[in-house]
């Protein structure tokens, strides 16, 4: 079959069967979840209850709408460069907002069980710098991908590998992030010096359930994002040449749309805008 592809992506080129229909059933749910997350964010701001988390996964679900149906128009045109490069584009947009999400969550948590370490200059800019990065990073993907779809000349070709890579690794390092941190902040707290040290917990439930929740979501995303990682470092091949498994349709859903479903899903469940939330205008130690 002829392909807008170069070379073997994750995912390769879909096809009428099955890929309508498997995309077709994660547009479903990711509507769905955009839905009642956006009625949940848009009720608590009524009661002027402040919770952008909602809303950004509503942003994260329109990202996988988007990139579904790119995948169907390509399923059915697969040699139309537009459809290919644009469903790359909205692919890489996705997941980088989870990640922020569970990492904004992992630095409340900190403040909350070490409130005068939480507070101060190094836990409070890297969100900043983490968000800055991503911005910076996603616009070099999107670069990258035009390189690669748009232009046969080496220099860009080996260019888009490059930065195709170096995003990978820095998402996947992301996602990973909250790991360590909740951990050392947890082994943090059974210091002698440390333990009778007045908490700072906020919403509902304990510092413990809030944890818990921080550490499944980062598990599920790093495990995608390693994959990821993992296979840019590749060898490339001609689309000629038959497909290795880690560039197959059935990792390309696993490790993307199933994962981030699961992640989408479980979080309206435990309803974390009850679980994360803050007062309006919380600022500093035992502000929460």
């Amino acid at each position: 079959m002829e392909s807008a592809l170069k070379h073997h992506a994750l995912g390769g080129t879909p096809s009428p069967k099955p890929d309508v229909g498997i995309n077709i059933a994660f547009l479903v749910l990711f509507t769905i979840c955009g839905v009642l997350h956006f009625e949940t964010f848009w009720r608590n701001k009524k009661q002027e209850r402040l919770f952008v988390f909602n809303a950004a996964t509503t942003a994260f679900c329109f990202t996988r709408i988007f990139a579904t149906s790119l995948r169907v128009g390509w399923a059915y045109d697969p040699t139309n460069i537009s459809l290919a490069a644009s469903s790359h584009v909205f692919v890489y947009l996705g997941t980088i907002i989870l990640i922020i999400c569970n990492l904004w969550w992992s630095q409340r948590i900190l403040r909350a069980q070490h409130p005068n370490f939480g507070w101060t200059v190094v836990p409070t800019f890297t969100i900043p710098i983490v968000v800055g990065l991503s911005i910076f990073t996603i616009s070099l993907l999107i670069t990258s991908t035009c390189l690669d779809f748009y232009s046969n000349a080496e220099g860009a070709q080996d260019a888009a590998l490059g930065i195709g890579r170096y995003g990978a690794v820095l998402f996947a390092l992301f996602a990973f992030l909250p790991l360590p941190i909740l951990m050392a902040s947890a082994l943090a707290k059974t210091h002698p010096d440390l333990r009778d040290c007045a908490e700072d917990n906020f919403g509902r439930h304990s510092i413990i359930r809030k944890i818990l929740v921080c550490l499944i979501t980062a598990a599920l995303l790093f495990t995608g994002a390693l994959f990821r990682a993992v296979i840019s470092f590749a060898p490339q091949a001609g689309i000629e040449t038959a497909a290795p498994w880690y560039f197959s349709k059935a990792c390309f859903y696993i490790f993307n749309f199933a994962l981030e479903i699961l992640v989408v899903i479980f979080w309206m469940v435990i309803r974390i805008d009850k679980l994360f939330i803050v007062p309006n205008g919380a600022w500093g130690p035992q502000s929460y």
